[in-house]
């Protein structure tokens, strides 16, 4: 996540240096996704019961989701034994107003939970009445305990593929861990999201970004996965580069904050989340569905215009957003992030919300 403003409902849109720009929203066509001949054949290794290694924090503004850097070691394969399987979830129905949950595998110094903690979280959501849960990378035993706990647990997977400051040459081999991991069985695989703000983070461009995730489709392809790949931008930064980005998004998502817009109260999140969701269907239009991958409140900070965090303020916020658009939205986040910076306002640490969810 970071601090950003979110679009409003019309063509008129925050742009990253919080300067407001009107931008024509110009219909893209509906092609299929070009894809690449590259291949993801790197062996890449996160050792979970080891420290991450940590790149050094980014800008308050563009504050990344995920604290680890990768590893590039030998690693077992952590594959199912069950028959290989090519099944994938559809997309979530507007029906249930509590979608996904986002977690990150870290402890709050920012090293990785054991596995048996992963697990255990990884339960304790299932059970809090989610369908689903969405992961940022592979660290950490992300597959081999939190991926894996999930399907123990019945919960759908949003895979994630993580794009940091240091390039997609770095990012590349999750790729690997991935196919890895599944070996062949993608049973429960909602989708796999290649990158989350990568762009507006200024981790790559939109051409990179887009030339990656044709990689990515064709690897996991090979592998025998049938779902949807695709990427996360804010939906301004989405905006501006949707020619580029959205026809090799197979499904339209974006993060959408509504903290960062000055104007939206923690009593108008929900009608302000729903209204995002509407223009992102403008902005990439054609799909056959639109999500919400990363939405929240933080319960501490400072005030940002009308959005003022605090935990009275994150509980009217979160409420809102379920009754608007539960059935869309993956919550952020399980629990604080303390191992983040303040970032802007103060929030970044602040938007743990999995106690706001009974079991």
């Amino acid at each position: 996540m970071a601090s950003r403003l979110p679009v409003e409902n019309t063509t008129t849109v925050q742009s990253t240096s919080y300067q407001t720009a009107t931008i024509t929203i110009t219909p893209t066509p509906v092609a299929e996704p070009t894809t690449s001949s590259a291949s993801a054949s790197e062996i890449h290794s996160n050792a979970p019961v080891q420290a991450a290694e940590h790149p050094a924090p980014p800008p308050p503004k563009k504050h990344a989701a995920s604290p680890a850097e990768h590893k590039s070691q030998p690693r077992p394969h952590h594959g199912p034994k069950s028959p290989p399987s090519s099944h994938h979830s559809k997309p979530p129905t507007t029906g249930s107003k509590q979608w996904a949950m986002t977690y990150s595998p870290y402890t709050s110094s920012g090293g990785c939970k054991p596995p048996s903690e992963v697990s255990s979280d990884v339960a304790t959501i299932a059970a809090k009445g989610f369908s689903s849960i969405r992961l940022y990378s592979t660290d950490c035993s992300s597959l081999s305990a939190g991926a894996s706990a999930a399907r123990s647990h019945h919960l759908n997977i949003v895979l994630g593929v993580y794009i940091s400051g240091s390039g997609i040459s770095v990012a590349r081999p999750q790729i690997h861990d991935i196919v890895s991991w599944a070996a062949g069985d993608w049973e429960g695989v909602e989708m796999i999201v290649i990158g989350n703000e990568a762009v507006f983070n200024q981790f790559c461009s939109a051409a990179e970004l887009a030339s990656f995730i044709s990689e990515a489709k064709t690897a996991f392809a090979s592998a025998g996965y049938t779902g949807p790949v695709t990427t996360t931008e804010t939906v301004a930064s989405l905006t501006e580069n949707a020619d580029t980005l959205c026809p090799v998004m197979d499904i339209a998502v974006a993060n959408v904050h509504p903290f960062f817009n000055p104007t939206v109260s923690a009593e108008s999140a929900g009608t302000f989340v729903a209204s995002q969701l509407e223009l992102l269907r403008k902005v990439c239009p054609g799909k056959e569905d639109v999500l919400n991958l990363e939405t929240g409140w933080p319960s501490r900070g400072s005030n940002n215009g009308l959005a003022v965090p605090g935990t009275w303020e994150q509980e009217v916020a979160i409420k809102g957003i379920r009754e608007h658009a539960g059935g869309k939205s993956a919550f952020f986040s399980w629990v604080d992030d303390a191992w983040k910076e303040d970032g802007e306002w103060g929030v970044e640490r602040w938007f743990g919300c999995g106690q706001l969810f009974g079991e």
